[in-house]
C-alpha cells in the first residue's frame, strides 16, 4: 500500500470515528430529549383535557350509550376520560376503554391491538383523564432525526476525504517526482538530482541521495582510471616480454616448444589487458554518441584474427538496418561471444553467427552444440569477455541471454533496438 493511501486510510478512519461518535451521542442525548418532550406534550394534553371539563361541567353529561368523541386527526393518538367508578364517561373513536384504563396516575406502556402506546393517566376531581400516543410514531420520529444526522455526517466524511486526499496529493507531489526522477535514471546516469522547490523536510533526503551519487561517481572514476592505468602500465613490460621470446626462439631452437608456450601465455595476457581497457571505455561516461556500425564492418573485425574462424559459419540476410553502437564495441562483443562459443562448445563442430530482423530491432544469434561431452558452462567465459559483452548491452539497451535449445544447443542472443 502507499504512503498516500495509508496516510488517506488512516485520516478518514480517524474522522469516521471521531464524526460517528460525535453523531451516536447528539442521537443518544436528541432521542432522550424527543421521549422527554412527547411525555410533557402527552401530560400537557391531560392537564388540558382536565381544565377543560373543569370550566364546562356540561360536556360529561348525556346520553351515556354515546361516550366517543369525534375521530382525532392521527390515528396515533388517544384519549379517555373515566369516573371513580370505573364508567367511560368519554374516549375518542376506536379507542380500547379496557386498554385506557389506568387507576394509578403517571406514565406506563402497554399493548394495544397488538401495538404498542405510550399512555399518560392524570387524576383530577375524581376523573381519570389517559392521554396515550403509539409508540410506531415515535420510531418513524427516531429514524427521521438519525437521518437527519447521519445525512450530513456522511457527506462531511466524503468530503473530508476528497479534501485530505487532495491534500495529502499536493503534500506528496515532491516526493512522487524525486520517484520519477530517480527511477529513470540509467546505471550511468550520477548527477545530482534536481526537483526543483521541495518542502524543508525532503531536502535533506535529496542532499543525502546527492552526496551518495557524488560518491558513488567518484568511486566508479577511480576504479575506471586504475583499470585504465594498470592496462597501460602492463603493456609495455609484456611487449618486450614477447619481443624477447621471439628472438629466444631464433637463438634456442631446442626451447622452441616451451618458448611458443610462453608466447601464448603472453598472448593470452595481452588479450586480458585489451579487454580491460575495452571494459573501462565501455563503462567510461559519455559512451553514447551517434555513431552507428555496418554489420558486415563488425562481422569482419570480429573474426578477422580469430583463431579456428573456420568453424565460424556466417548467415546475414539483405539490407540489414546499422547497429546503434560504434563498431569497435560491436565488435568487441561478438568477438567475446564467438571465442566463448568456440572454448565451451562440442569439439569441432560449426558454431553458426545469425543476423535477422525482428520486426523493429536487429537480432544477433550465436548458436553453437554444447553437449554432455562440452566442457565448461556456456554462460561463464573465462576472462572477461562476457562481462564486456553486458556491459556493451547494457549501455546501448539491448538485451542479451542465453537460450538453451533441443538436441543440446546453445544460443547466446543479443537483440539491438534500431
Amino acid at each position: 500500500m502507499t504512503l498516500k493511501r495509508r496516510l488517506v486510510l488512516g485520516v478518514g478512519l480517524a474522522l469516521g470515528i471521531l464524526w460517528a461518535s460525535a453523531a451516536a451521542l447528539l442521537f443518544v442525548d436528541l432521542r432522550s430529549q424527543v421521549s422527554d418532550t412527547l411525555d410533557e406534550r402527552l401530560a400537557a394534553s391531560a392537564r388540558m383535557v382536565a381544565g377543560l371539563v373543569a370550566r364546562q361541567p356540561g360536556l360529561l353529561e348525556g346520553s351515556r350509550s354515546d361516550t366517543e368523541l369525534v375521530q382525532p386527526e392521527s390515528e396515533g393518538v388517544a384519549c379517555q376520560i373515566q369516573a371513580a367508578s370505573g364508567e367511560v364517561l368519554v374516549r375518542t373513536e376506536g379507542a380500547d376503554s379496557q386498554a385506557l384504563s389506568a387507576r394509578e396516575p403517571g406514565y406506563r406502556n402497554t399493548a394495544i391491538n397488538g401495538e404498542r402506546w405510550r399512555l399518560y393517566t392524570l387524576e383530577h376531581n375524581g376523573l381519570h383523564i389517559t392521554t396515550a400516543d403509539r409508540m410506531a410514531e415515535r420510531g418513524e420520529l427516531r429514524e427521521g432525526i438519525l437521518l437527519v444526522l447521519v445525512a450530513p455526517f456522511a457527506l462531511a466524511l466524503a468530503g473530508g476525504t476528497g479534501v485530505v486526499w487532495f491534500g495529502i496529493s499536493r503534500g506528496l507531489a515532491p516526493l512522487e517526482r524525486l520517484s520519477r526522477e530517480v527511477s529513470r535514471r540509467s546505471p550511468s546516469m550520477l548527477t545530482p538530482v534536481d526537483i526543483g522547490s521541495a518542502p524543508a523536510e525532503l531536502q535533506p533526503v535529496v542532499s543525502t541521495l546527492n552526496d551518495l551519487l557524488t560518491r558513488v561517481d567518484e568511486a566508479i572514476r577511480r576504479e575506471q582510471r586504475f583499470a585504465s592505468q594498470a592496462a597501460h602500465e602492463l603493456r609495455t613490460p609484456l611487449t618486450a616480454i614477447k619481443t624477447n621470446l621471439q628472438v629466444a626462439t631464433r637463438q634456442a631452437p631446442g626451447a622452441t616448444r616451451a618458448l611458443d608456450q610462453a608466447e601464448a601465455g603472453i598472448q593470452r595476457m595481452q588479450r586480458i589487458i585489451e579487454q580491460l581497457l575495452m571494459l573501462a571505455r565501455v563503462e567510461r561516461s559519455g559512451i553514447h554518441s551517434d555513431e552507428r556500425a555496418a554489420v558486415e564492418t563488425v562481422i569482419h573485425q570480429a573474426i578477422a584474427d580469430l583463431p579456428e574462424r573456420d568453424r565460424i559459419r556466417v548467415e546475414s540476410e539483405p539490407s540489414l538496418p546499422d547497429l546503434p553502437l560504434p563498431a569497435p564495441l560491436a565488435a568487441t562483443a561478438l568477438r567475446n561471444l564467438l571465442e566463448n562459443a568456440l572454448r565451451h562448445g562440442t569439439g569441432g563442430e560449426t558454431v553458426e553467427l545469425r543476423f535477422q530482423r525482428s520486426g523493429a530491432d536487429l537480432v544477433m544469434t550465436v548458436t553453437n552444440p554444447a553437449g554432455e561431452d562440452a566442457t565448461g558452462d556456456p554462460e561463464r567465459s573465462e576472462g572477461l569477455g562476457l562481462t564486456i559483452v553486458r556491459a556493451v548491452t547494457e549501455r546501448f539497451d539491448a538485451r542479451f541471454e542465453f537460450r538453451r535449445l533441443q538436441e543440446g544447443m546453445v544460443q547466446a542472443v543479443i537483440t539491438w533496438p534500431t
